[in-house]
């Protein structure tokens, strides 16, 4: 993780020529975590056919946008907005139609009082951002969400109906009509679950923020948002239009990346092993990954190793950290959730339910400890690292 204020990476972008292959990051104008953050917002926006919706003036915030003809002014956006993805997608100038299409984005919220919303602003300007980004500056992704996070829980704590919990109860019961929240509250005393969703609401939108800015907290800050936002995506399951996916997507501007090659180690003695080996090796597009089979692996303990940097993953937590670390896995879970749709209301709430849920049971370390336990490899913490893997962790 970055420091508060410290650049995106400790490294500029590689130099080497990007690819036309969708499903790589590497050899971009930008930071692998900010290629893999705008590929899947592009992925997103294209899924879910959002250039149908971007507007002509109306009612514009700045006056007379509402001079340009409209359907020029609307066509223009549109043809903008789609190359603009597209050429993300496909690793063409990422910093430049990155730039193009966030502008695109605010250009259309400031036109149309229609299309204006709190999601599209936040998506358009992690675009904008990333267009902006050069090699040394501040991480200006933290403030965005830093800001984004204190007004949403300042504006609660000055509201009356959610210290009260009226409006959380008026939510889920009327609006929502969410049976599970309806089943539990019945059971309780009049506003007591409704009191408890509004100041936990409160306290993990103002509680992210100073996260954001203490080193030693961002991971807790990258894992409450997304937590926080999953979690909103199964109570509502709704993505709120575009909010979802930007607010999770800019987690990834908050994390380093590896460098270079990401040693793995397995035990060649294990089918689970090679089969793992396989598995993760025909998807790995980027060739982050260098498999080495161990020479002499002690019994009892773990099958595989996975460095990063310093850190060391064992056993399935491992498994997860090679699932997490592969770009594919975020344009996957998000083309997936986007896809969803065109679909009738309850289904899609469903599907966004079990795509999200199933997400965050796979890939979260709770599943992790659990597997390990039950393959008898016990904790990570009692079973160290074979001799030779120890002394490449110490070098």
């Amino acid at each position: 993780m970055s420091a508060p204020g410290a650049s995106i990476t400790e490294s500029a972008p590689p130099v080497s020529k990007p690819s036309w292959n969708p499903l790589k990051c590497s050899g971009t104008d930008l930071p692998k975590n900010l290629t893999i953050m705008v590929k899947t917002l592009a992925i997103v926006v294209l899924v879910v056919n959002h250039v149908r919706i971007l507007p002509d003036p109306w009612l514009p915030f700045i006056p007379y946008l509402d001079l340009f003809p409209p359907v020029l002014f609307q066509k223009t956006l549109q043809t903008l907005f789609l190359v603009s993805a597209i050429a993300i997608v496909f690793n063409r100038r990422l910093r430049l139609f990155s730039l193009i299409i966030g502008t695109t984005m605010l250009v259309a919220v400031v036109s149309s009082k229609a299309y204006y919303g709190n999601n599209k602003t936040f998506c358009g300007l992690m675009f904008l951002l990333a267009g902006l980004y050069k090699p040394g500056t501040p991480n200006f992704f933290r403030w965005q969400l830093a800001i984004t996070y204190f007004g949403a829980g300042l504006n609660k704590l000055l509201d009356p109906d959610w210290h009260t919990g009226i409006f959380f109860e008026n939510w889920a019961v009327n609006r929502l009509h969410q049976s599970w929240y309806i089943a539990i509250n019945s059971r309780l005393p009049s506003f007591v679950l409704a009191r408890f969703m509004c100041w936990s609401t409160i306290a993990t939108e103002l509680g992210i923020v100073p996260c954001l800015f203490v080193r030693q907290l961002n991971g807790l800050a990258v894992f409450s948002n997304v937590l926080f936002q999953a979690s909103l995506c199964l109570f509502t399951g709704t993505t709120f239009t575009l909010f979802f996916y930007s607010m999770t997507a800019c987690s990834l501007a908050l994390v380093k990346w590896p460098d270079g090659l990401a040693p793995v180690f397995y035990d060649p003695k294990r089918k689970l092993s090679h089969a793992v080996r396989r598995f993760f090796t025909s998807w790995d597009q980027d060739k982050t990954f260098q498999w080495t089979p161990l020479e002499s692996p002690p019994a009892g303990r773990s099958w595989i190793f996975l460095f990063v940097g310093k850190t060391v993953y064992s056993g399935f937590r491992a498994v997860q950290m090679i699932f997490l670390l592969n770009p594919i896995t975020y344009f996957l879970l998000a083309a997936l959730i986007a896809a969803v749709e065109g679909t009738p209301a309850d289904v899609g709430a469903f599907l966004r339910r079990v795509i999200v849920g199933g997400s965050l049971l796979l890939l979260t370390p709770p599943l992790a400890w659990v597997l390990d336990r039950f393959s008898g490899r016990g904790n990570p913490r009692s079973n160290p690292l074979p001799g030779s893997l120890h002394e490449r962790l110490t070098a």
